[in-house]
Order: C-alpha cells, then structure tokens, then sequence
C-alpha cells in the first residue's frame, strides 16, 4: 500500500472516529438515530404485504440519512474522498492502492489431478474474481470473497457424471454463473439484500434463502448443485 494510501486511511478514520463522537455526544441526534434503526428492524421483520413496512423503511431510511448528513464531519469525509480520486487521476481510488475491489483478478481452476490429491489454492479477499477463462479440468468450486464481482463460467469444461458443487461464499458484490445448456441445475442461494435471477426470472431477497431447480434438472444427464450466500448482492444464473 502506498504513503498516500495510508494517509487518506489515517484521515477518514480520525473523521469517522469524530463523526461517530458527534452524534453520540449529542442527544437528539442519537435518539433520531436509534429511532431510524429501530424502524428498519422492525420494518424487516414485518412480512412483505404489510402496510406499515414501506412507511417504517422511508422513515428510518431518512433518519439515519439525516443522522448522518447533518453533521459538517461527513462532508469533510466526503471532500477528502473527492480530493484523493482527483489526485489519483484516471485510475482512481485503484491507482492509490485504497481499494482493492477495484482491480481486476483472473485465476483460473486447477484440477486435483494437477498435484496430486491434495492442493491448496489462495483466494483473494477483494477484487473481480473469473473462474473458467481458459480450457481447464473440472473440479468443485469453493470460494470465499470480502467484495468484488465473481464470474463463474463453465462453458469450458466437461462436468462429469457425479455431484458437481459450486460454493460461494461474498460479503458484497455481484455473483453471476454462465452454466452450459443441457445441464441440471439445483441453486440454494440467501442473501440478506440482494435479487436471485434464475430461469430468466428475477427475484428480490430481503434476509431470504431460495431453492430452485432448473426445468430439466430431473431429465438432464449431467447436474450441479450451487450453493451461495451473499451479504449485499446479486446472484445471477445464466444458460450460455
């Protein structure tokens, strides 16, 4: 990580630190604060056609924004953000070295038969990962990712005749799997925000889990099961 990195880091924390003293120190603003979560605790815990849910989200919505924003801290924030993407020039916030989310990764399967029955493969926390760019021998996904978009691509493989599983496991980010025609597929996937589209239909996911099967999951010769959860993001299945 580079010096400017760090010195931006250093400063958005000591602001945050501040911001956070600040609405704590004051009264009203922590009790319009609370109240704000409150509501979209509740309003999560409200089933879908209730009335009260979309009142009590707007509510608490707006007062966590109000929260927030009426403090001069957060603008500061805001215009060190502005001053470090400006300095970093076309790049961005990838140039400095901030945010590794933004760069893109590419690291390709390997097969168990590579080295062995054994091997190990480190992921990174961050960043776009790209799963099947090349021709390569299948073997079972397992990922765990902090941020950053995942393509899982299986158009260059040959899935064998067995229990085939992708797992992904993301914090924040967008998921999308290209999986080959003529293949069963069984998805369980959960989000606490975030939409599921599957079978050319989309699905919003409000702290949800879903299980859903392809058409010819029972009639397709070769299957696969994918597992994923996500914190905030879109999972995304399409036949290719």
């Amino acid at each position: 990580m580079s010096s400017k990195a760090r010195v931006f880091i250093l400063i958005e924390a000591a602001l945050a630190l501040l911001l956070g003293y600040q609405i704590i120190s004051n009264p009203p603003t922590l009790a319009f604060c609370i109240l704000g979560t409150l509501a979209l605790c509740w309003a999560n815990s409200l089933r879908r056609k209730n009335w009260l849910r979309t009142p009590l989200m707007i509510f608490g919505a707006i007062a966590l924004a109000v929260t927030v924003f009426i403090n001069p801290t957060v603008w500061w924030m805001l215009l060190v953000g502005v001053i470090a993407i400006l300095s970093a020039g076309r790049k961005g916030f990838g140039a400095l070295g901030i945010f590794p989310w933004f760069k893109k990764q590419f690291i390709s399967i390997r097969s168990a038969d590579d080295e062995g029955n054994r091997t190990a493969q480190r992921h990174p926390w961050f960043g776009d990962f790209v799963v099947g760019q090349s021709v390569y021998e299948w073997d079972d996904v397992n990922l765990t990712l902090l941020a950053g978009d995942t393509i899982v691509d299986l158009g260059n493989t040959i899935l064998p005749k067995r229990d085939n599983v992708i797992m992904i496991r993301k914090g924040v980010g967008k998921t999308r799997l290209l999986v080959p025609i003529g293949i069963g597929i069984e998805l369980n996937h959960s989000a606490l925000i975030g939409n599921v589209t599957f079978a050319g239909q989309t699905q919003p996911l409000r702290n949800e889990t879903v299980r859903l099967f392809s058409d010819d999951y029972e009639s397709a010769p070769r299957h696969i099961r994918i597992v994923t959860s996500a914190f905030i993001g879109d999972l995304e299945v399409v036949p290719v």
